[in-house]
């Protein structure tokens, strides 16, 4: 839930922010954010990808899935 918040926070931050283009040095500073939060975006996604393989890490069989029945 939170995370769809963030991401409607984000949209919505940046739907304002194009809205309020009028000058070539706005849209640079539009772009220039929206490339941020993509960034941002990305690295909590790696963030989050690397956080759950540690949590899995502890999880893997220790051999006693390798002994036959």
């Amino acid at each position: 839930m939170d995370q769809q918040l963030g991401r409607a926070f984000n949209s919505e931050v940046v739907r304002r922010e194009i809205e309020a283009i009028t000058t070539l040095e706005e849209a640079k500073q539009a772009a220039h954010l929206l490339l941020q939060q993509i960034e941002i975006q990305r690295q909590t996604m790696d963030l989050l990808i690397r956080m759950d393989w540690d949590s899995n890490d502890h999880l893997t069989p220790t051999g006693d899935s390798e002994q036959a029945p």
